[in-house]
């Protein structure tokens, strides 16, 4: 099972993954990675990983989001933008972070809002 964070960007899901077993919970039994999404864009261009060419752009104006597991109710919550809140995006996020057998409750966070 992992935790992570990703983007939607040119019809392609841009993502960073961790072994939850491999993290420590909260005090609240939360699992999330420790990934930035200013860092793993800005300073590790984890879209070249996904043959993105986006060298000078900012993270924050592609829609994202962040996948956590809550140990105590052995849940996952993805939190992400509304505007990539449907059915065909969710299923690759679904995909991505290999949640097809786990209780998933979803969040349209405006932590996550872009900008432009």
């Amino acid at each position: 099972m992992v935790v992570g964070i990703f983007w939607y960007v040119n019809d392609t899901l841009i993502f960073k993954t961790k072994q939850i077993n491999k993290l420590q919970q909260d005090e609240l039994g939360l699992i999330d990675s420790t990934f930035t999404h200013i860092e793993e864009w800005e300073t590790n261009h984890i879209y070249l990983k996904f043959a993105q060419r986006l060298q000078g752009t900012e993270y924050q104006i592609y829609p994202r989001g962040r996948v956590i597991y809550n140990s105590l109710k052995n849940q996952f919550y993805i939190y992400l933008d509304k505007t990539i809140f449907n059915k065909p995006i969710t299923e690759k996020i679904i995909n991505a972070f290999e949640l097809r057998k786990h209780k998933v409750k979803w969040f349209q966070d405006p932590h996550y809002q872009t900008f432009s």
